[in-house]
């Protein structure tokens, strides 16, 4: 079960080293594919690797992607980015999945043809959209921040001329793997660091790119409305948000960032309204968080202390749904409770000792 593992670049000298080095006894072979660096980018490559390629950036990631794909020769395909790593310690286990699947696969129609991985999108910030703390964690790369954003994501699927990336920008390759197969899901990381530098005008940057590119379907309008409010652009966001609703009036995910939104606005009607068409669609932590957040903004705290606990329940390591209940418990004199759920928001997320004094 041999991989290629398939990367574009463009002047990351200063995260390619750890990211090659992450790699190197997973692949069988690494495709390099450079879009115009400047910088040594390529001189750190061919330190790796002598399948190098060039291609002209063209604005579309997907195109970059599969150029890459086009030079690949072994049995899988493994993608991933510069400014991300692969633990050492999963190469085995990835191993060991690509040859259960050949068994599983041998007699079915169906095939597993692709698995998806968690990319995690370290961050030292509070109030990320579905944070989850590194405290406990085992992997050394997380060492690096205080906790992540989790997002699923297919990274190893089969070498078949058939799959494909599609979409200019938030490329991605599983529709033309479920036309054709199966998705495994596994819980194996992608330690992804570039959102612990993130600048706005590169999301900017990104959100133009998507707009020009758009098929103007409803995820991606959600998509596009995150980002803008990724960057507090909350009224272009918001018009985005109803281009998809529009278009998918039960996409419980676009209700949810219209809930959101419509918090930061001081809107707490509209926020109510929104929030609870997301929880007639589905179960979601930040569903509740901000069910909670209204609630208590409308001093009806019972209500908010049900929702973060709910919250909680579902996401028992996320420190902004520890420290709301805890401002909860304190506008209602509940003192010890307030100090243990502040306590708690503090270990999962040190950020959250810049605000509070024990």
């Amino acid at each position: 079960m041999s991989i290629s593992a398939c990367i574009i670049a463009k002047n990351n000298e200063k995260t390619l080293q750890q990211c090659l080095e992450s790699i190197r006894k997973l692949a069988d072979e690494i495709i390099f594919v450079d879009t115009g660096s400047t910088d040594k980018t390529i001189s750190i490559a061919k330190k790796f690797t002598g399948r190098i390629f060039h291609f002209k950036w063209n604005n579309s990631f997907s195109d970059a992607r599969n150029f890459a794909l086009s030079h690949a020769t072994k049995d899988w395909i493994f993608y991933i980015d510069t400014d991300e790593a692969l633990s050492k310690k999963n190469i085995p286990k990835i191993k060991e999945m690509l040859i259960e699947a050949s068994e599983l696969n041998k007699g079915e129609k169906s095939q597993i043809l692709g698995f998806s991985m968690i990319q995690r999108n370290y961050t030292n910030k509070i109030g990320g959209f579905g944070f989850v703390s590194c405290k406990n964690d085992r992997y050394a790369e997380s060492k690096v921040a205080h906790g992540y954003v989790p997002r699923r994501m297919v990274r190893l699927f089969k070498n078949d001329k058939r799959i494909r990336f599609e979409n200019a920008i938030h490329e991605s390759v599983e529709s033309s793997i479920l036309e054709l197969g199966k998705i495994a899901e596994t819980n194996i990381p992608v330690h992804h660091f570039g959102s612990l530098s993130a600048k706005p005008e590169k999301t900017r940057f990104y959100i133009e790119m998507e707009k020009k590119n758009s098929k103007k379907d409803f995820f991606q309008e959600y998509q596009i409305a995150a980002q803008l409010h990724g960057i507090n652009e909350l009224d272009e966001a918001l018009k985005h948000l109803e281009l998809s609703l529009s278009k998918n009036p039960i996409f419980a995910l676009a209700w949810l960032e219209k809930g959101i939104i419509m918090v930061k606005k001081g809107n707490f009607q509209e926020a109510m309204f929104s929030l609870h068409k997301a929880e007639s669609l589905q179960e979601h932590p930040m569903t509740y968080d901000h069910l909670g957040i209204v609630y208590g903004q409308l001093g009806e705290f019972q209500k908010a202390i049900d929702y973060f606990k709910k919250a909680i329940a579902l996401s028992p390591d996320n420190a902004d749904f520890h420290f709301n209940l805890a401002l909860t418990y304190d506008k209602l004199g509940l003192r010890e409770d307030a100090y243990h759920e502040l306590k708690t928001a503090v270990f999962l997320n040190p950020k959250y000792s810049e605000f509070v004094k024990f």
